[in-house]
């Protein structure tokens, strides 16, 4: 009989102490939904007969407050940095960065800090953007201003000799002004050199340059691509391009080439000169910060230079074209970036002097100046002129370059 009563009891007790335990975690839960404050009680609870029963339970002790979700972390938009001759970007987590606005244009602004060196932002990720110096500012419908500039999630507000108050939806580009002209200058320079000696001697070296003037309303764009190689003191390959267009925007995305030209040389597809001129449109398909894309089309004039001719025939010929180009920049990570670039020449069927040039890089940064660039370039003319050898070129040549490249 005892047995049972303490078995009976052990069971009053443990039901006793499960209700309370639940009754008071309820409790605890209500209160910290509700957001009260709530008093902690600790208890242990040890029943020993023939069976042993152990509970522990607890609840808040004290006061605690109910979760903040508010989110004030952010500094206020009162607190100004020092005018101290440096221009000042906050990022959206709060951060300052001090430095030098290079420029933004396509939603991408671009920033030198004297720590950090060049730096890249979406503009998504700018919260606020503090210059004292002379800022050049394009607005929407090709309006612009230009002075010290402050820019606030909301506003635009540039001080000086074109003031400026506006929403900051309504910007388009920044450009740093004033005396120095090469603050409107990027540019970059690959070069490679390939030697092999032995039973047989080859020399090969490529070189590609870009260089870019920038300002709010006009982008000036020159380009050159060229190799020249020998194998056994015999040439096979000398060929050289550049490119010269200048952009004027009409809006954020469309903009006019106004000309564009090109020099083109290679002697082994018997072309002594090539000189293109035009005019035409262009437009950005795709403008995110690490994807572009735009195409571009126009009318042209071409002039045509043969190495050798036949006897009896033109040494020269020119003939209206239409020209199709357009470019493709991937950032696919922050140290890989994939350049594919396409331009076409239409002479018709009456000419046949098509044209093709094609280029695909992939650059590699090794350090935040230096990359290495892998170029996979493809010219075609659909039909060769022959020379007086009575030889006709092949209408395909493909090089595939490797160099090493510098921003600037």
């Amino acid at each position: 009989m005892k047995a049972q009563a303490a078995k009976s009891a052990a069971r009053i007790v443990t039901r006793a102490c499960t209700l309370i335990g639940l009754g008071m975690a309820t409790h605890g839960l209500c209160a910290e939904l509700t957001g009260s404050r709530v008093p902690v009680v600790v208890t242990n609870f040890v029943v020993v007969t023939n069976y042993v029963v152990v509970t522990n339970y607890a609840s808040v002790v004290g006061t605690v407050p109910a979760p903040n979700h508010t989110n004030s972390l952010l500094p206020a938009l009162s607190w100004v940095p020092p005018e101290d001759g440096f221009d000042w970007i906050q990022l959206k987590t709060g951060e300052w960065l001090k430095g030098r606005i290079k420029g933004m244009q396509e939603r991408e602004l671009e920033f030198y800090s004297e720590q950090l060196e060049d730096l890249t932002f979406d503009w998504k990720d700018i919260r606020q953007v503090r210059s004292s110096r002379r800022i050049d500012v394009l607005l929407t419908g090709k309006r612009t201003a230009s002075g010290g500039v402050a820019i606030t999630p909301e506003k635009v507000t540039v001080t000086g000799d074109t003031p400026y108050v506006g929403a900051r939806d309504e910007l388009v580009s920044l450009t740093p002004g004033g005396s120095k002209e090469r603050d409107l200058w990027s540019g970059k320079i690959s070069l490679g050199l390939n030697m092999r000696t032995g039973n047989s001697e080859s020399l090969e070296y490529n070189g590609q340059v870009h260089l870019q003037r920038r300002t709010p309303e006009t982008r000036l764009s020159l380009d050159y691509i060229g190799t020249v190689s020998s194998q056994d003191g015999a040439e096979i390959a000398d060929n050289h391009r550049v490119n010269a267009e200048f952009d004027q925007w009409f809006s954020e995305r469309l903009y006019a080439q106004l000309p564009f030209a090109e020099y083109y040389t290679d002697p082994l597809q018997n072309i002594a000169q090539r000189d293109t001129v035009g005019v035409g449109v262009g437009y950005d398909i795709i403008a995110r910060p690490n994807l572009e894309w735009n195409l571009s089309t126009g009318p042209a004039y071409q002039q045509i230079w043969y190495e050798s001719i036949p006897p009896g025939e033109q040494t020269s010929t020119g003939v209206a074209a239409l020209i199709f180009g357009t470019r493709f920049d991937w950032d696919i990570s922050s140290r890989i970036e994939w350049i594919v670039e396409y331009r076409g020449q239409y002479t018709g069927k009456a000419v046949s002097q098509n044209t093709h040039h094609a280029v695909s890089t992939l650059s590699l940064d090794l350090t935040k100046r230096y990359k290495l660039d892998l170029s996979l370039i493809w010219d075609r003319i659909s039909n060769p002129k022959v020379g007086d050898n009575n030889v006709q070129p092949k209408p395909d040549d493909f090089r595939m370059t490797v160099g090493l490249g510098v921003d600037f």
